[in-house]
């Protein structure tokens, strides 16, 4: 997936500039939906009754998903911005995460 600015999402940038803002993590609503330890521990548990085991960082993309796209339905997915994927990682790192490395198999 390529790396895309949140003004390039049509609904992200309409909610950015009603707000004045220069990046939708800046966003009271995001920091205080995808970055509050208290409210993604709401959200995983929710998740782990609704899907089961649990991929990195899933509640926390749904809960920018349901924000800004409301509920998407089985199989339809968006990418999230690069800004709101670098401000969940840097909130919330993980251990396993390498970010991209190229093959060594690529010349």
């Amino acid at each position: 997936m390529e790396c895309t600015c949140c003004a390039e999402f049509s609904l992200v940038g309409q909610i950015r500039e009603s707000s004045e803002l220069e990046c939708i993590t800046e966003h009271e609503t995001f920091r205080d939906n995808c970055l509050n330890a208290r409210v993604l521990e709401v959200s995983l548990h929710e998740y782990i009754q609704r899907e089961g085991p649990l991929d990195d960082n899933e509640p926390i993309n749904e809960r920018f998903v349901i924000w800004i796209w409301h509920r998407l339905g089985r199989g339809n997915r968006k990418v999230l911005p690069a800004c709101v994927v670098t401000a969940i990682r840097r909130t919330f790192p993980s251990e396993n995460y390498t970010g991209f490395r190229e093959s060594h198999l690529a010349s």
